[in-house]
């Protein structure tokens, strides 16, 4: 194998998923027979399910291991944890407190994933909503629950129960049926799923019990009667042994492979914790987690389970794609369309206009390009007693120390209030006031005062350029914020 680049084959396509209480869980065997593919194992697959998705326009057949595989099959570690275990213990805990949330990943996961954002958003939405830890657990709850006997053996067949996807979308590749059933598709490969819901928390922080940082003791003085220890840079793994059990206390390396796209509707703020701080003799170089050293000769790497018996290097996985964020700048005028959207397909009356954020106390955080950021106030009347109120802020880009640029994130805020003219300018105060003993910088969205402040009160966060680029753009925000407006 010579790329790990993975292109599509056959008909590509993207669908927005209709409610998933509509959808139909099938066998094989009730496939149409154009979408049928090696005959001489149909026998071997009857069992199998698969759902149905039917649609104004076409059919949709989606295997059900398909759809395991591209919700939680992201690493060995995540698979072994679904399979053997049939809960997220062995990865790690999550809990939250007021508006901020922490994620403590456990050591049988390999540390650098705190460097993954798509990891640490997969965590998330995993540890964080009780249905798809439900979801996740369903895989070994499956496990011979169903068995029939052939062969003088019992078979069963794999299954789960999949978190609601009502309403995401859905790119892939597969096949058309022919002839009187060229409507049906089915889907061979889910290449991405965008407008996974994330949880209403402000701030996420992740930490790892490996997740070490080696520095230089001055204060002692270098034995020079001992040589120097030499620390070994990361192992490059360039073959795996299926047999070999690696050693459970060695480190842990990762390994990219052909990888799709698991995409959120909001930009969400995840932060790494404070790493432990481990002392070094004088004269030792440090050796960062995430520094690129020269690396040694290849060695074999093991994805099963560590043992203290091992001897080999300790192997996982990342296939995620990293996230393709929307500009900064693009959102509010994304925001804007949405909204005119919402208006046509709703009828709801919506008046909105924009303004410059007060500059308050925040240094310079209130020019974006030495003008004024500027900010939407919308009003939609959903109906006659009832109006929501919507605030929509300019972001832009930030330059890092490194020389990279990160797009700010701010999620879209609805609320309602017993006015429409007072309440919304002060709240644009406190988002642009830092205080800095309780640790909220200005741009950010003063949660506790805007629940005292407010009656009702959400969040919809920005969807990401993934889904911005896919068939029917707007759909996806478009539903989930009148989802919001129908619920307050």
């Amino acid at each position: 194998m010579t790329s790990i680049e993975n292109k599509a084959q056959g008909w590509t396509e993207t669908i927005k998923l209709p409610k998933q209480d509509n959808w139909q869980r099938l066998c094989f065997r009730d496939l149409p027979n154009s979408l049928r593919r090696a005959q001489e194992f149909s026998s071997q697959l009857a069992d199998c399910s698969i759902f149905k998705i039917t649609t104004t326009e076409k059919v949709y057949w989606l295997p059900v291991t398909e759809m395991a595989r591209m919700l939680f099959f992201h690493s060995a570690e995540v698979a072994r944890a679904a399979v053997n275990q049939g809960n997220t213990w062995q990865l790690g805990k999550a809990w939250k407190v007021g508006w901020t949330g922490e994620v403590k990943l456990s050591s049988n996961v390999p540390v650098r994933y705190l460097n993954s954002l798509q990891f640490r958003k997969f965590f998330i939405w995993l540890f964080f909503f009780p249905e798809v830890e439900e979801s996740f657990g369903s895989i070994f709850q499956n496990i011979n629950r169903y068995t029939k006997l052939s062969n003088n053996s019992e078979r069963w067949t794999f299954d789960f129960n999949p978190p609601d996807l009502s309403h995401c979308e859905l790119s892939f590749a597969g096949f058309t049926g022919t002839e009187s059933e060229s409507n049906h598709v089915y889907i061979r490969e889910i290449r991405s799923v965008s407008g996974l819901k994330p949880p209403d928390i402000a701030t996420i922080i992740f930490s790892h019990p490996d997740d070490k940082l080696l520095l230089e003791d001055k204060l002692k003085e270098r034995n020079e009667s001992k040589p120097a220890l030499k620390i070994k840079p990361p192992v490059n793994i360039k073959e795996l042994d299926p047999d070999n059990r690696p050693k459970a206390s060695m480190s842990r390396y990762t390994i990219k492979l052909s990888r799709s796209g698991l995409n959120f509707e909001v930009d969400i703020d995840t932060r790494r914790s404070p790493r432990h701080v481990n002392v070094l003799p004088k004269n030792i170089e440090a050796d960062l987690l995430d520094k690129v050293e020269e690396q040694p000769p290849e060695e074999l790497g093991s994805f099963l389970e560590g043992s203290d018996q091992g001897n080999g290097a300790r192997a996982d996985v990342d296939n995620l794609d990293p996230p393709d964020l929307i500009d900064a700048p693009e959102k509010i005028v994304f925001f804007q369309e949405m909204l005119d959207k919402l208006k046509d397909t709703r009828g709801w009356k919506i008046e909105s206009k924009i303004g410059d954020v007060p500059q308050i106390r925040c240094r310079t955080q209130h020019l974006v390009n030495n003008r004024p950021r500027r900010y939407c106030h919308a009003v939609i009347a959903r109906d006659q007693k009832t109006s929501i109120q919507v605030l929509e802020i300019e972001l832009t880009n930030k330059t890092k120390k490194d020389g990279t640029e990160e797009s700010e994130s701010l999620s879209t805020l609805f609320f309602r209030a017993g006015d429409t003219k007072l309440t919304y300018l002060n709240i644009l105060d406190e988002l642009m006031t830092s205080y800095k003993d309780e640790g909220l910088n200005a741009m950010s969205w003063k949660r506790s005062y805007i629940a005292e402040n407010t009656s009702v009160r959400e969040y919809l966060g920005h969807p990401d350029n993934k889904i911005r680029c896919e068939q029917d753009t707007m759909d996806s925000w478009v539903e989930r914020a009148a989802q919001k407006v129908i619920g307050m």
